[in-house]
C-alpha cells in the first residue's frame, strides 16, 4: 500500500554538487597541500562529498530505467566516496554532519541493508538541529524494508507533535494501523488527516483516498451512517467503484433501508451488466421486502441467465413461483449448511404458516431472533406481528412474550412511544411478579430514551417496583433518573443501595461517583472511581474521568497522564479522552501536544456528527497560551455558537478579551 517515499531532492544536490565545481575552479592559488592524508594535494574533502552524492544520483537514475545493476554500482561507488569523506573528515577532528549521515543512510537503504541504514539515520538525528520531516519518514522507510509495521508506527508518533497537521504524517500512520488491523487508531489518524484537509487543505491528494478509507473504517467499527456519508463523498468523485457501491448496499441493507440498498444494487446492475453478486442479493432484498414484485424480477434473472444450479436463488425462485413441491425439504437442507442466512429462514417461515405446520410457532421466534440479529427490526416486527394474530387468544404467556419481543424491535426503531404501548400491554395480561418485575424495569427505561424524558414518569414505576421487590438494577436506574432531574442527593442514595446489594458492580461505583462530583464531593468522587477500576482494569470512562479531574484540580499530573493514555490505548478514536490528555498537557505547558489531542478531539467529535463546545474552548486556550490571538478568537467563537447553555460569561470574556488585544 506504500509508495516508496524519496528523502532526497534531486534538484538541490545537483545545484549542491555545481557549487562545489564553481567554488574549486573560482579558488585563489594557493600552495597546494594535502586536505588529508590519503588525498593529493590541493584536492579538497569536499571532492569526495560531491562525488558521494554524484554517484547516489546516478544510481537513482538507472533505477528509473530500470537498470538495477548499474544502479548498485552506483550506490555502492556513492558508499566508498561518503565513507573516505568522513574518514578526511575525522582527520580534521570532525564528525559526520546530519546532511551527510542521512545521504549515507538514504544510500545504504538503496542497497536493501536496513541496518546500516538504520545506524547512519540515527547519527543524522542525533546531529541535527531540528529534526525534519524527512528524516523521519526515512526513518519509517527503513523500518519498513524491516518488514517491521509497528516500529514503522512508533518512527512517526515519536515525531508526530512537531509536524501534528501534516498530510504525510497522518496518512501514513492511518495506512499503518490499517495495515496491522487495528481499526481505531487507523480511524484516528484518518480522521485528524480529514479534519487537516476539511481546514487547510481542501484540494489535498489524500482527500478521497481519506473518505474512502474513512468509510471502510466507521463500516468496520460499526458506524454505519458515517460510513454511508464518507462513501458517498468517495463516489461523489469515483462514481464506478463497484466495491464502493456494494458495501453501500449492504450498509443500507443492514440498516433495514431496503429502498436506498436497491438503489445502489440496480447501479451496480446498469455499470456492470454481467455482475451476479449485486443481481442475487438484489433478488433476496426483493423476496424479503416486495413479493409482489419478486416474482417479475427473478423472472429478469431467469432471463439473463442468472439463475444458478446450486443455493439460495433457485431455491427463492421455486417459491416466488408457487413451486412448493419438496421445498420444505431443501429449505431445511439449506439452513442445516447455512445457518446464518437469514432468507431461507422466512421462506421456510412462510411454507409453515401457508401449511399450517405445528412448529410455526417456534420456526416464527426463531427467524424474528434472526431478522433481530440482522438488525432487521422492521421486518422482526412484521413476523412477530404475523405470529401473534396466529395465536389463540387464551394462550395468554405466549401472547405476553410476543409483545415484549415487538417492543424491543419498536424501540430500536426509535418508535419509543409504541415501544411502551405494547411492553404496558404485555405487563398488564402478565401474572407473574418476577417477569413483571423485569418488565416494568423496561418500561422505566423507556421511559429516560429518545426525546421523550419522562424521569417521574420512570421514578414513580421504579419506586413501586422497589417497594415490592427490591434490587440493585431498579436502584442504579432509579439513580439514573434523578441524576438527569439534577436530584444529585437521592441519585447517591439510590447508587449506595444498589452497591450494598452488588458491592462489585464497577458501574454503580462509577455513577455515583459522577453524582459525588455534581456535589462537589471530590474525596468520594476520586474514591469511587479508583474502586471502578479495581473492579474492572478496563473501565476506560473512569480513567478518563479521573484523570481530567486531576487535570482540573492541578494535582498528580503524572498519574493523570497515565490514566489517560491508558484510556486512549483502549479507545484511541474516544472523543472525550483525546481531549482530557490535551488538557493535561496544557496544564504542564506542554502546548504543542495539547495541540496535537485537542485536534484529534475536535476532528473525531465532528466525524461523530457533532461539535463539543469544551474542546473547541480548550483549543482556544492553548493557542492563547502560544500568543496567538487570531487562532484562539476562531475557537472561542466556534466554542460560543455550539454552546447550548443560555449564557456562558466566561467565555464571552475571553472573546471580548482576545477581541481587545488583537484590535490593539
Amino acid at each position: 500500500m506504500f509508495q516508496a517515499i524519496k528523502t532526497f531532492n534531486q534538484q538541490i544536490l545537483f545545484v549542491f554538487v555545481c557549487f562545489l565545481s564553481v567554488s574549486y575552479s573560482q579558488a585563489d592559488p594557493k600552495p597546494k597541500e594535502k586536505d588529508c592524508s590519503f588525498l593529493e594535494p590541493g584536492v579538497p574533502g569536499e571532492y569526495l562529498l560531491s562525488r558521494a552524492i554524484q554517484e547516489q544520483i546516478d544510481g537513482y537514475q538507472a533505477n528509473n530505467r530500470k537498470k538495477g545493476t548499474e544502479a548498485r554500482k552506483s550506490f555502492e561507488a556513492s558508499i566508498a566516496f561518503m565513507d573516505q569523506y568522513h574518514a578526511c573528515q575525522k582527520e580534521k577532528g570532525k564528525g559526520p554532519t546530519a546532511q551527510t549521515a542521512e545521504i549515507q543512510a538514504q544510500t545504504y537503504l538503496e542497497l536493501a541493508n536496513p541496518t546500516k541504514a538504520w545506524e547512519w539515520s540515527e547519527i543524522a538525528k542525533q546531529n541535527a538541529k531540528e529534526v525534519t520531516k524527512e528524516l523521519v519518514i526515512l526513518q519509517m522507510r527503513i523500518r519498513l524494508r524491516e518488514q517491521d509495521l509497528t516500529k514503522a508506527t512508533e518512527v512517526l508518533e515519536r515525531d508526530l507533535v512537531s509536524f501534528p497537521n501534516d498530510p504525510d504524517f497522518l496518512y501514513l500512520l492511518g495506512n499503518l494501523y490499517f495495515e496491522r488491523k487495528m481499526w481505531n487508531q487507523s480511524l484516528l489518524y484518518y480522521t485528524a488527516l480529514s479534519f487537516v484537509i476539511e481546514r487547510r487543505d481542501n484540494h489535498s491528494k489524500y482527500k478521497y483516498v481519506t473518505a474512502k478509507s474513512l468509510g471502510e473504517l466507521n463500516y468496520k467499527l460499526d458506524y454505519p451512517k458515517i460510513a454511508i456519508k464518507r462513501y458517498k463523498e468517495y463516489t461523489s468523485v469515483n462514481k464506478s467503484d463497484m466495491e464502493v457501491l456494494f458495501r453501500l448496499a449492504q450498509i443500507y441493507f443492514v440498516l433495514g433501508d431496503f429502498k436506498m440498498s436497491k438503489l445502489y444494487l440496480e447501479q451496480i446492475r446498469e455499470k456492470n451488466p454481467r455482475d451476479i453478486d449485486a443481481s442475487h442479493m438484489l433478488a433476496e432484498i426483493y423476496f424479503l421486502d416486495a413479493r409482489d414484485i419478486a416474482p417479475k424480477f427473478f423472472a429478469t434473472l431467469k432471463a439473463e441467465k442468472k439463475i444458478p444450479k446450486d443455493g439460495i436463488i433457485p431455491i427463492l425462485y421455486q417459491q416466488v413461483n408457487g413451486h412448493t413441491y419438496g421445498l420444505t425439504e431443501k429449505l431445511k437442507a439449506y439452513i442445516q449448511s447455512n445457518p446464518g442466512r437469514l432468507s431461507p429462514r422466512v421462506a421456510l417461515l412462510e411454507l409453515a404458516d401457508q401449511n399450517n405446520e405445528p412448529d410455526y410457532e417456534v420456526l416464527n421466534a426463531e427467524t424474528a431472533q434472526y431478522a433481530y440479529e440482522y438488525r432487521q427490526y422492521g421486518l422482526a416486527e412484521r413476523i412477530l406481528r404475523r405470529g401473534l394474530s396466529r395465536l389463540d387468544p387464551n394462550l395468554t404467556d405466549a401472547k405476553v412474550n410476543y409483545l415484549e419481543k415487538i417492543s424491543a424491535c419498536q424501540e430500536m426503531l426509535g418508535k419509543w412511544n409504541h415501544a411502551i404501548l405494547s411492553i404496558k400491554e404485555a405487563i398488564r395480561l402478565n401474572l407473574d411478579l418476577e417477569k413483571n418485575v423485569r418488565m416494568r424495569f423496561r418500561l422505566a427505561y423507556l421511559y429516560l430514551q429518545g426525546n421523550l424524558k419522562k424521569e417521574q414518569v420512570s421514578i414513580d414505576i421504579l419506586s413501586q417496583t422497589l417497594s415490592e421487590k427490591p434490587s440493585s438494577t431498579h436502584y442504579y436506574l432509579r439513580g439514573l433518573a434523578y441524576f438527569q432531574l439534577e436530584r444529585y442527593e437521592d441519585s447517591v442514595k439510590d447508587y449506595t443501595e444498589a452497591i450494598g446489594m452488588d458491592p462489585n458492580n464497577p458501574n454503580f461505583y462509577f455513577y455515583r461517583a459522577s453524582a459525588f462530583d455534581k456535589l462537589k464531593r471530590f474525596p468520594e468522587t476520586e474514591s469511587d472511581l479508583k474502586k471502578t477500576i479495581s473492579l474492572n482494569p478496563n473501565a476506560s470512562n473512569a480513567m478518563n474521568y479521573l484523570g481530567y479531574l486531576y487535570a482540573e484540580k492541578d494535582i498528580y499530573p503524572e498519574e493523570a497522564s497515565s490514566l489517560l493514555n491508558q484510556a486512549i490505548a483502549l479507545e484511541p478514536d474516544n472523543p472525550a479522552y483525546q481531549d482530557s490528555l490535551g488538557w493535561v498537557y496544557f496544564r504542564k505547558k506542554e502546548y504543542n501536544s495539547a495541540l496535537l489531542h485537542l485536534n484529534f478531539a475536535a476532528s473525531l467529535a465532528l466525524e461523530r456528527g457533532f461539535e463539543d463546545p469544551v474542546i473547541y474552548e480548550h483549543l482556544g486556550d492553548v493557542y492563547l497560551a502560544k500568543k496567538d490571538p487570531v487562532n484562539a478568537l476562531q475557537f472561542y467563537k466556534l466554542s460560543l455558537s455550539n454552546d447550548k447553555q443560555t449564557s456562558n460569561k466566561d467565555l464571552v470574556s475571553k472573546i471580548k478579551r482576545v477581541e481587545k488585544e488583537i484590535s490593539e
